[in-house]
């Protein structure tokens, strides 16, 4: 998921401003004697971000009686619909390096749908039996707590800049067994327009790089309410990963003046996602 991500444009984006009375950024007298201005050291940020995102499903497994350890299920794609609300906390360590935490509520679902069920499990089926064409919808509630930290490297020319974000979050999933572990790493180019009392615009297309890793488990009756009477001991793992890695990116940014800002970008292709932040800088 994102998580991922795609969080992570609100501090390093924030309107330039002349630095604060702080040790932080380190180097950031002699680059202010150079003739750079530099963003305020501390920013805190609130974010929102949908997301619709085509995932595929690497392993199913069925454990707990001897019935389900001789059921193979086929259902190789699934579709992640969700959204996140996160708090992010970031520091300018060096004029071109900012660091953050993240935390954040994640709310979403993953629906696979089940295309064939064989068993295995000898007589009367010696060779197998398959039962093809089920279409059966397969959800999992992915509701947790997501946290995460990352870091950002950035850079410009003028009025023109460029920046690459990296940052790795984990969720802890509620009502099931389970964790999404995201890395995400996102390359930005763009121009801003400066305005007096402190405004400012900026405008930049990118791409998305996002690895999602999914681990799921728990009781079948949990899921399937009809077979908890059933299977009593029925337990499944899940296995799922980002189907398309990369996506592009388009957003901009404008700041009301050297404290606060908006944010908000879209990105495109087959991982879909909506993003708006509120910037505080310090």
């Amino acid at each position: 998921m994102k998580q991922l991500f795609w969080l992570t444009l609100v501090a390093v984006s924030a309107p330039f401003a002349n630095a604060q009375d702080s040790m932080f950024p380190i180097w950031g007298e002699e680059a202010e004697a150079r003739g750079y201005t530099l963003p305020k050291p501390w920013g805190l940020s609130l974010s929102y971000m949908d997301m619709n995102n085509p995932i595929t499903v690497n392993n199913i497994g069925l454990s707990g009686t001897p019935l389900l350890e001789s059921v193979d299920i086929d259902a190789t794609k699934a579709q992640f619909k969700g959204s996140n609300i996160t708090l992010r906390g970031d520091l300018w360590l060096f004029p071109f390096l900012n660091v953050y935490g993240i935390l954040g509520q994640t709310r979403g679902e993953s629906t696979a749908l089940i295309e064939s069920v064989t068993y295995n499990g000898g007589w009367p089926c010696h060779n197998g039996c398959t039962i093809d064409d089920l279409n059966i919808p397969f959800t999992l509630d992915m509701d947790g707590t997501t946290y995460g930290a990352g870091t950002t490297i950035a850079g410009g020319v003028g009025n023109w800049f460029a920046l690459v974000d990296m940052n790795y979050t984990l969720t802890n999933i509620d009502a099931i067994d389970g964790e999404i572990k995201t890395f995400v790493a996102a390359p930005r180019v763009g121009h801003r327009w400066q305005y007096d009392g402190g405004k400012e615009l900026r405008v930049w297309v990118g791409a998305m790089y996002q690895d999602v890793q999914q681990y799921l488990s728990g009781n079948i009756g949990d899921i399937i309410p009809q077979l908890a009477d059933i299977l009593e001991d029925g337990r499944f793992e899940v296995q799922q990963s980002a189907d398309d890695k990369w996506n592009g990116t388009a957003g901009f940014q404008y700041a009301f003046n050297r404290d606060w800002d908006i944010l908000f970008e879209a990105g495109f292709g087959s991982r879909e996602t909506l993003f708006v932040a509120l910037g505080r800088r310090f």
